[in-house]
């Protein structure tokens, strides 16, 4: 890429981003507008989100969710419990250490054991776009968002001359016999639209690399309807409604399955473009989402819900040579999980008593170029939360959820006010044309979500909440040395984060339990691309991580393994081709729930390496067809940071699948 003279390094740093997120893309790309772009903020961050379609994402397989997508990136890994909702782990973060964001707005899920994370609840096909930003780099999506932030997104969409278009899509993986069908049918103009989407999962149970059976089951449906308007030259009105049912879903990892979970998520945005003035953008964004779910064994039965409501206001602004976003948002969201007993439909405990968190937020940042060569951002956000949990005093089997509070901690407080201060510093720097520097320092305030204060599970392994956990504290430094030469391409990142007050999940006395303490998290990502010819590109990319409790000098649980990936990539004309090679390194730094620090891992997990294949042809009418083989040698593994579950008697991971011979066709009309 040519830079010319007087360029601003903006720019550069935006086409560096660009150019970093299409060598990832690379195995599994196909050029056309419907498709979707994965932005990965890997190395030099935008934070923008106005790229075009014109790639399938980065993982050439067919997923079940928005969960199985995201482990495909680097430095992003999962928890499995079962077939699908795998919860996403970026940097050793994980639940609500993330902001995920769906068209805008939040979801909550309604499994206290989270069978159903926010990104369970998305159709990947059906987004025009997924961004994932790594660490604290933004104030206007929330507080928190320690660990990261991940926006699925859709756009006005683009509609044909004729008036209307269509994309259907479907796919079949051969172990557990997985299949996918999807239909994406827009309608209208420049002036208004009307857009439906339709997307039908179903699975049987997989084998893992030793030929075991694995309980993976699932039947997924969801459907959608968007509409937009454009109310004048420079106001646009959008809504939508969608729902999401998943049945029959069975999880290994969570001694319980889940006959039924269920979401309804409404979305309405207004956008103006202002002409004059110091104003350029207002947008108004209001959301609601209601999650109903039930987890069930053959002895208890668990339904729950979660219902969230929020409202985001955004101005963009131009002052004093500064680019401008500020504004408000606030979020509720209502939980309630009841346990029964089958035998005789008595209450046995409240897993989520009736809980009640609220936070609004306030918040602005910045971007100014200071030279040709130096870019600075800043913000900063003040959220306030209030947290409660209005039916701890009643009686549930033998006791009262508060009763149970104040026997593990002592504590008779069930309420809870916070007043949360965090904001981010970034600076880049272009050396020269070739290499850009840039160095980020961030506080994140993360407050504890319902589970971590209110949960009063008594059946089998007591599970008892802290109702005055005090909130996270995240302190991070991150540094980022880019280097763009045309055909090669790399970057290397290396980020520290000192959490003052981290919230610990531990197991003492046979109770599972939550504490404050300190931690560090460390570590370094490096990504790697060559055009080796004018159709044959190499990539590789490296993520190392590390987390330990410092109070008590021990290590965190569920810290993803050393990881290389390596990729070869052909393309010429419609015919495309890939093989990657992923080596994933033992994991020796745990801690066991048989330690003395009662930690989450299920064992010193073994490394691994797999191999997978991919091919692809577009033909010029829009058809595609796509092959592959996931783990060729039917490798037998499982991802570290994964569920445990009873095997004659004995705690095992949840097996990833064995190998996957796989077929994916699209068309566009």
């Amino acid at each position: 890429m040519k830079v010319y003279e007087g360029e601003p390094v903006k720019k550069k740093i935006i086409s560096l981003m660009v150019a970093a997120s299409v060598s990832q893309l690379a195995q599994a790309g196909h050029e056309s507008d419907q498709n979707m772009v994965i932005e990965i903020n890997q190395g030099l961050p935008s934070l923008e989100t106005t790229v075009s379609k014109s790639t399938s994402g980065v993982k050439a397989s067919p997923v079940s969710d928005g969960g199985e997508l995201l482990q495909s990136i680097t430095g992003v890994s999962a928890v499995r419990m079962g077939g699908r909702a795998l919860d996403p782990v970026i940097r050793g973060q994980k639940e609500t250490q993330l902001n995920i964001l769906l068209d805008g707005g939040y979801i909550h899920g309604g499994c206290p054991n989270r069978m159903d994370p926010p990104t369970a609840y998305t159709s990947v096909d059906s987004y025009d776009r997924v961004t994932v930003i790594k660490g604290n780099r933004t104030v206007i999506y929330g507080g928190g968002g320690s660990g990261g932030t991940v926006l699925f997104e859709r756009d006005w969409p683009m509609i044909d001359d004729k008036g209307y278009n269509a994309d259907i899509s479907g796919s079949y993986r051969g172990n557990g016999e997985q299949w996918e069908l999807g239909a994406d049918i827009k309608a209208g103009n420049d002036n208004g639209y009307i857009r439906f989407i339709a997307h039908e999962g179903e699975s049987e149970n997989y084998e893992d690399g030793a030929g075991n059976e694995v309980e993976s089951k699932y039947d997924s449906q969801s459907n959608a309807i968007l509409a937009g308007i454009r109310l004048g030259e420079n106001t646009t009105l959008q809504a939508s409604f969608e729902k999401v049912d998943e049945e029959d879903v069975l999880f290994p990892g969570a001694q319980m399955d889940s006959p039924y979970a269920d979401a309804e998520n409404s979305r309405i945005k207004l956008e103006h473009q202002f002409t004059h003035g110091t104003l350029r953008q207002l947008k108004v964004e209001a959301y609601k989402s209601d999650v109903i779910h039930l987890m069930e064994n053959s002895m208890m039965g668990v339904p729950s819900s979660s219902d969230t409501e929020g409202m985001r206001i955004v101005f963009d602004a131009n002052a004093a040579d500064i680019d401008w976003t500020f504004g408000a948002d606030i979020q509720n969201n209502d939980r309630t999980a009841i346990g029964y007993m089958k035998m005789n439909g008595m209450a046995a405990f409240s897993q989520w008593p009736g809980v009640s968190i609220d936070q609004t937020g306030l918040f602005v940042e910045g971007e100014k170029a200071l030279t040709r060569d130096d870019v600075l951002k800043a913000g900063v956000r003040y959220d306030r939360v209030e947290a409660s949990a209005s039916r701890a005093g009643e009686t549930f089997g033998m006791a009262t959820p508060a009763s149970r509070y104040a026997a593990v901690y002592g504590t008779t407080d069930i309420d809870s006010n916070e007043n949360n201060v965090g904001g981010f510093a970034s600076w880049t720097h272009r050396l020269n044309d070739q290499y850009t520097i840039e160095t980020t320092f961030s506080r994140s305030v993360r407050t504890a979500d319902a589970t971590e204060r209110y949960i009063a599970k008594t059946s089998g392994t007591p599970w008892i909440g802290n109702p005055q956990l005090d909130p996270e504290k995240h302190h991070q430094l991150e540094a980022v040395l880019a280097s763009d030469q045309g055909d090669l391409n790399w970057t290397l990142t290396g980020w520290y984060n000192r959490v003052d007050d981290y919230i610990l999940r531990f197991k003492s006395g046979g109770t599972e339990q939550y504490k404050n303490v300190d931690a560090t998290l460390y570590g370094l990502e490096a990504g790697l691309s060559y055009k080796l010819t004018g159709t044959l590109e190499f990539g590789s990319s490296l993520a190392w991580l590390e987390g330990e409790n410092t109070t008590d000098d021990t290590n965190l649980s569920r810290i993803s393994p050393l990881e290389l990936n390596t990729s070869l990539n052909y393309q010429k004309q419609q015919w495309k081709a890939g093989v990657e090679w992923k080596l994933v390194a033992q994991q020796n730094d745990v801690c066991l729930s048989s330690d003395a620090c009662g930690g989450q891992d299920v064992r010193k997990t073994p490394g691994y390496g797999l191999v997978n294949l991919h091919g692809e042809y577009e033909a010029s009418n829009g058809f595609v067809v796509a092959m592959g083989v996931d783990n060729l040698f039917d490798k037998d593994y499982t991802l570290h940071e994964s569920r445990d579950y009873l095997l004659d008697t004995d705690p095992v991971q949840v097996a990833e699948p064995g190998q996957n011979i796989w077929v994916k066709v699209s068309a566009h009309f």
